[in-house]
């Protein structure tokens, strides 16, 4: 055969894929990357709104969604370079030029700058000897047996078919290698540069792998209610739905609710999920009964709603008192209600409940959940069981596997590790 068959051909140049190819060329294998956007790297420049949360200081148990592979993972990590994964994220880039700071509990590059961590990982990628393929789109993998593959030393090659665009023209191009990592990453932000979720599933269908369908997570929902007269309030807020909860941030829009918080909780929401919002969080119901008692006391002409704005925003204020008095001229004052009233009011406060009308797609959605079974991956080397693929030799890293991290680096995190787990488990 007259075509080059690489040691390892990974499908995807995003943080996992990177990693994956500087991991795999510095132990001296032959590397190629396709990828579909016209330079690589791409949606790495807009995450953390174009500062790069590269990692976090906080890990619970739910910060995957209780998600035990994860877990399984990162003690992999461990194992192989007693490192755990916040440390690796910091070492790992700083090995490439990049320091960090911390914000808050959340790590960035110092130059707050996305560019810089791709900037860093093209250029290791290249010192490596990686070959980047852009505007290489994969359409499917399959197994080629042909006894001409012995002279390059292997009785199993994978043909990856792209199609390479050039203008106005497209071209469909085979590329040939005996191991496949594949980084396609998940389905949102289509516009930064992900993968249509179609697209990948033609992959995984090519490979005969199993899989969940994309679905949109860490996204804003909308609910039943209009918000209209309350869009644009952020407020620190409680969310619940059933047994999970989150305190933070929440963004009031027109018809729903968005915000950190929201995307966080959004994994728990679909049409007709019971959303309970606690808008004052850290609060108690003695203190605000006592608070009122003793402002009433001097102020007892002070009006209801000037009350509540030392809790909440004063919009929220007026339009919670209007909601529950069904009052809309009347400005009721302390004097108008007493006590019994009062806890009445924070009860309403601290358990409004909004009912989900929708969820944002994948335009608007931060991460997808769903991609490949992580059952049918072994987490030291992420290579899938030859018994659920084609073949040996084939290997899922980042958000092409089926999870999904909460807002705060733990996506980023995920892809970094996994690449490096990948990269340097490939063998020949």
């Amino acid at each position: 055969m007259s075509e080059r068959v690489y040691d390892v051909c990974i499908i995807g140049a995003g943080a996992s894929g990177l990693v994956a190819a500087i991991e795999s060329s510095r132990r001296g294998l032959s590397c190629v990357v396709v990828d579909k956007n016209k330079k690589p790297g791409m949606k790495l420049y807009a995450t953390g709104n174009g500062r790069c949360n590269l990692t976090n200081d906080t890990w619970e148990e739910d910060s995957y969604y209780e998600n035990e592979f994860v877990d399984k993972v990162y003690n992999s990590l461990y194992n192989i370079t007693e490192l755990r994964q916040r440390s690796f994220v910091i070492d790992y880039f700083k090995k490439l030029g990049i320091n960090t700071v911390n914000k808050d509990g959340y790590f960035y590059p110092s130059s707050m700058q996305a560019s810089s961590v791709v900037w860093a990982l093209l250029d290791a990628a290249s010192y490596a000897g990686v070959e980047i393929l852009e505007r290489h789109t994969c359409t499917g993998i399959d197994y080629v047996h042909d006894p001409e593959y012995a002279r390059h030393g292997t009785d199993i090659v994978y043909e990856v078919k792209c199609i390479n665009k050039i203008g106005d023209d497209t071209y469909n191009v085979s590329v040939f290698s005996k191991n496949i990592i594949i980084a396609t990453g998940g389905a949102s932000q289509k516009k930064l540069g992900a993968a249509d979720s179609s697209l990948s599933e033609s992959i995984f269908n090519s490979l005969r792998l199993d899989y969940t369908d994309f679905r949109a997570g860490l996204c804003p929902v909308t609910v039943n209610d209009d918000l209209s007269a309350v869009a644009g309030v952020r407020t620190k807020a409680k969310l619940s739905v059933g047994r999970y909860s989150e305190i933070g941030e929440v963004q009031i829009t027109e018809n729903g609710l968005s915000g950190i918080v929201t995307f966080n909780m959004s994994y728990y929401m679909e049409e007709g999920t019971v959303v309970n919002v606690n808008l004052l969080p850290r609060v108690s119901e003695s203190e605000f009964v006592e608070y009122y008692n003793l402002i009433r006391g001097k102020y007892s002409h002070k009006r209801l709603d000037a009350f509540l704005n030392g809790y909440i925003n004063d919009k929220l204020a007026s339009y919670m008192i209007e909601k529950i008095y069904h009052n809309k001229d009347q400005k009721l004052r302390l004097k108008d209600v007493n006590t019994s009233d009062i806890s009445k009011l924070y009860q309403k406060l601290t358990s409004w409940n909004l009912v989900v009308k929708s969820k944002a797609g994948f335009d608007e959605s931060q991460a997808s959940y769903g991609g490949i079974n992580t059952d049918i991956i072994d987490s030291y080397t992420m290579e899938i069981d030859e018994d659920h693929t084609i073949g040996k030799g084939i290997y899922a890293v980042g958000e092409a596997t089926d999870v999904m991290g909460k807002c705060g680096g733990y996506n980023l995190t995920y892809a970094f590790v996994t690449g490096f787990l990948a990269g340097n488990a490939v063998e020949v």
